[in-house]
């Protein structure tokens, strides 16, 4: 008996209802293509387990903001894989939309730092191109489900707002184009919650896709705001030039005797919408096109705490260090 339960568990309101049931029963073409394959199945199986999960670990809220990110998802599935189409792509689009799930669900209640956090996600297929080919959006942000006072409802809130945001906003014009855009917890503390967000977007008719990554950092204590330089370092030290540096010797390595511009290379380093905050150290992001050419893609440089130790503010909100 082949068995999988994500159908019936994303749209029964009670966790107790998500069980297996028998393929023989299976009706909808979503069903037979899971059930045809063993590891489409395995993999629907999987994730009616970390759903399942999540919801039992959250709040009323937050089992109602996750059932109706799974609601989304399972109906972008359908609109997604099975518009006309040559039958033999269906399995590769269920698999990688399937995959791409069950990471997700990996942090639909996971707790970092004081915090257990859940996700709110939009997904989209129902509009399409002049071919018929649908445009694709998801985005996804992080929810704190507790604990919550006034500080992280208003972070909550913030982070609402950036995936509604990105959900909606489109540099492709009148071709429009598939949107996809993540925001990941790198560190969380009782005094600074730090993101990376990145956003991804493929205009139809286009080469290839564009994207980026920025850091999103939030002082929650002793008042919320964005990550300000003061905030992490002193600034009657030479940190601009010692983050210039660290990152110029990156890129040089990697650029493999392409020219480099030291003062492009400064303003990526020091810009702080390409800091993200973590457990090692500060990771520094670097996009395309602002120093290199798109083929050399994103750069990350991670700068250890110890190593900054000389240039950080008396209270930089940093993880504890040994």
């Amino acid at each position: 008996m082949i068995k999988r339960a994500l159908v019936i568990a994303c749209l029964i309101p009670t966790i107790a209802s998500a069980a297996s049931f028998d393929c023989d029963n299976a009706h909808s073409p979503l069903e037979k293509a899971v059930c045809a394959d063993p590891a489409l199945s395995t993999l629907d199986s999987s994730i009616a387990t970390s759903y399942n999960a999540a919801l039992q670990r959250l709040s009323s809220d937050g089992q109602t903001i996750l059932r109706d990110g799974q609601r989304q998802w399972l109906q972008f599935v359908r609109d997604l894989c099975f518009t006309p189409q040559d039958a033999s792509e269906v399995g590769f689009c269920l698999t990688k939309r399937y995959t791409d799930r069950l990471k997700d669900l990996s942090t639909a209640a996971v707790t970092i730092g004081p915090y257990l956090f859940s996700r709110s996600d939009y997904f989209s297929a129902t509009t399409h191109d002049k071919a018929g080919r649908p445009y694709e959006i998801h985005a996804g942000a992080p929810r704190i489900d507790a604990p919550l006072s006034p500080a992280i409802a208003s972070w909550n809130d913030a982070m609402e707002k950036k995936r509604m945001m990105r959900a909606v906003d489109s540099d492709c014009g009148s071709r429009h184009g598939d949107e996809y855009s993540s925001l990941e917890v790198n560190y969380a503390s009782a005094k600074v919650i730090s993101v990376k967000a990145t956003d991804w977007e493929y205009c139809h008719g286009t080469p290839h896709g564009q994207g980026g990554t920025i850091g999103l950092t939030y002082i929650i204590e002793p008042r919320l705001h964005t990550l300000e330089a003061t905030d992490l370092f002193n600034i009657d030290t030479a940190w601009k030039d010692f983050l210039t540096s660290r990152s110029y010797e990156a890129i040089k390595k990697k650029a493999d005797g392409t020219s480099v511009e030291r003062d492009r290379v400064e303003r990526a380093a020091i810009n702080i919408r390409g800091w993200t905050l973590t457990q090692d150290g500060l990771l520094i992001t670097i996009d395309p096109y602002a120093v290199l050419a798109y083929a050399f893609g994103t750069t990350e440089v991670i700068i250890p705490w110890s190593d900054l130790k000389p240039f950080l503010a008396p209270n930089a909100p940093i993880p504890p260090q040994t």
